[in-house]
């Protein structure tokens, strides 16, 4: 059995890195993605963004139990996903049709 020495610090820093990239895949690989660059790279974001998101969600369950694990992966993943096409919004600006 393998056993990982992580604080509740590193467990919470990599759970919400690992929900961080699920919400990134999986926006990468949405038609609205606005990131030229991204959308390249996001022929696969589905499938990385399952793996990711499992992985973060064990990361969260393993750190804080079940119901509050779900709840705080659910708001971290979220927040991510609603911030990344504000911050593309803001970032680049759709062009003004005349």
């Amino acid at each position: 059995m393998i056993t990982v020495a992580l604080t509740s610090l590193g467990f919470c820093s990599l759970a919400l890195a690992g929900s961080a990239f699920s919400a990134l895949a999986l926006y990468a690989a949405s038609p609205h993605c606005r990131w030229p660059r991204l959308r390249r790279a996001g022929r696969l974001g589905r499938q990385i963004s399952l793996v990711a998101a499992v992985a973060a969600l064990w990361l969260w369950i393993a750190n804080l139990g079940i119901a509050t694990g779900v709840v705080v992966m659910l708001c971290s993943w979220m927040l991510v996903a609603i911030a990344l096409p504000l911050l593309a919004a803001w970032h680049r600006p759709a062009q003004v049709t005349r």
